[in-house]
């Protein structure tokens, strides 16, 4: 059998003297059975390049369709348009499974609207969702959730816990514009013999969120599966259909959307950090390691669009979403990475970003604002303000680990202080050790501010709720409120969330300034 390359094959109803070109593998999508056909499952929303006026819905089929289409309308209105979606498929290479995934991209939809969907292909039963665009570039207020690390639902499946479905649920509770999933999606990796159904499995819980709002994924190190092609991104690629970054060869493994006047970075941790801790190829027994894949592409991207935001007047918050971390006190921590210390710590200083969320540790941990790093350390990052509550993220930016979405296994231990201090210690990885080694270094985590040490509340999830402010150039500012949460059980399957950590960040709102302003009041330089 051919099998597609790491670019997953693009496939238009529309297009069909292209498929010419497309492996025979990948052909068997045209010619499908009708009678009796599963109907489509999965479904799951992401934003476009613009929240308030695109969307795309995008839904599996376990065998190939035909004419999979959406249609579009509103809950008075009914369905007036419809869309036909792009098909993409690509093959495991461990197990030679197909999959089959189906994109619809929907554009010149109306801001801060709601609308209700359909999608079918002949010969199955229609699944129906609805959603709500972001508002436009207009300051507005808005709430959206984050946590990673989430799995599939099941504890059928390694890595996986039922808690997994409880936290989608809890993502329903609060009911959030989207939701932003740091990393570490299926954990299909540590399900080698049966990759394919594991990602379906962990579509299909996240689907009873993701159906009605958008899901904003960054990829992991479980994201890198052997059998998946270069990077071992086949499965995530062929899943999601994620906003365009402008490149050739890494679309959808960074990305950048503003809602209202935040700015939200999806970065690939993979791609920074240097820790060794992805899949293990079972044909040559070592990881898949692709530390550095971009050559730097990445860094130059994400320093264009900090700089664009900084130098402007739209964008008052900058919110990044990653995996691995720069710190973290946890005892059963991979180590706060000196790759990600390196390379984006300083753009993070250099241009004000607010709120760095992350998972990878199975915890919940939130520094003091920070900005420069400490002399004589390991890059250790230097504490602005040791204020818990209110916090001036213009001085200084706050990271959180969110790794309590729903996988088996919990790390919410944490290390000890070794020398009487009174600062916890923490782990640091200075350099690439063999995979799945102990980190190498130690430090005293000054920057640690909150610890969620209760073992009896093992998952959780942050909210945030955005405030524009009323007067430009006035004070801005989103409230933070960490919920933690028992473990989901048989007997109590969607345990109640318990609110533990809370704080609000707060600046001046930016079209109140003129432009040389705006750049001396973030610290901006010249791009390079």
């Amino acid at each position: 059998m051919t099998h597609p390359s790491r670019r997953t094959v693009l496939r238009s109803t529309a297009a069909a003297g292209a498929l010419a070109t497309v492996p025979a593998s990948a052909l068997l999508w045209s010619q499908p059975a009708v009678a009796g056909t599963a109907g489509p499952e999965q479904v799951h929303l992401q934003y476009g390049n613009e929240p308030s006026r695109e969307m795309t819905i995008s839904w599996a089929s376990g065998a190939s369709v035909r004419r999979p289409r959406l249609r579009l309308g509103t809950a008075h209105g009914g369905f007036g348009h419809t869309f036909p979606a792009r098909t993409r498929t690509y093959v495991d290479g461990l197990n030679k499974v197909e999959t089959y995934t189906h994109h619809t991209r929907l554009h010149g939809l109306h801001p801060d609207t709601s609308y209700v969907y359909e999608i079918v292909h002949d010969g199955a039963a229609p699944v129906r969702g609805s959603f709500r665009t972001a508002p436009g570039r207009e300051r507005a207020p808005f709430r959206f959730t984050s946590f990673g690390d989430l799995g599939t639902g099941s504890a059928s499946w390694s890595k996986s816990a039922i808690h997994g479905a409880a936290a989608v649920r809890q993502v329903e509770r609060f009911n959030p514009l989207f939701h932003l999933l740091n990393g570490d999606l299926a954990y299909a990796n540590n399900n080698q013999d049966q990759q394919p159904q594991c990602w379906n499995a962990f579509m299909n819980n996240m689907s009873v969120s993701a159906r009605n709002r958008p899901w904003m994924p960054a990829p992991g190190n479980h994201e890198v599966e052997a059998g998946g092609g270069e990077l071992g991104y086949a499965s995530y690629h062929s899943r999601f259909d994620l906003p365009d970054n402008q490149s050739r060869d890494h679309c959808g493994n960074w990305y950048s959307f503003q809602v209202g006047s935040v700015l939200f970075l999806s970065v690939d941790g993979n791609d920074i950090a240097i820790e060794d801790d992805a899949s293990v190829d079972p044909a040559t027994g070592r990881s898949v390691y692709i530390s550095g894949y971009s050559e730097g592409a990445q860094l130059r991207w994400l320093e264009r669009t900090l700089a664009r935001a900084r130098t402007g007047r739209e964008v008052d918050w900058i919110v990044v979403s990653m995996h691995q971390f720069a710190m973290s006190s946890s005892a059963a921590s991979h180590g706060g990475d000196i790759g990600i210390r390196e390379q984006l710590l300083p753009l993070f200083d250099r241009y004000a970003v607010d709120l760095v969320l992350c998972g990878h540790d199975h915890d919940y941990e939130r520094t003091h604002p920070v900005r420069g790093t400490d002399p004589g350390s390991l890059l250790r990052p230097s504490v602005v303000d040791d204020g818990l509550k209110e916090i001036d993220t213009s001085k200084g930016t706050v990271h959180l680990i969110l790794g309590g979405g729903g996988t088996a296994s919990h790390d919410d231990t944490y290390l000890g202080d070794s020398d009487g201090s009174g600062v916890p210690d923490a782990f640091v990885r200075t350099k690439r050790l063999p995979f799945k080694a102990d980190p190498d270094a130690k430090e005293k985590a000054t920057w640690s501010a909150v610890r969620d040490p209760d073992t009896a509340h093992p998952y959780g999830m942050a909210v945030f709720d955005v405030d524009p402010g009323r007067v430009p150039g006035g004070r801005t500012s989103i409230t933070v409120s960490y919920y933690h949460s028992r473990e989901a059980t048989t007997a109590d399957p969607f345990p109640t969330p318990v609110l533990f950590d809370r704080f609000t960040v707060h600046r001046n709102r930016r079209d109140g300034w003129s432009a040389h302003d705006h750049a001396a009041g973030a610290g901006v330089t010249t791009a390079r």
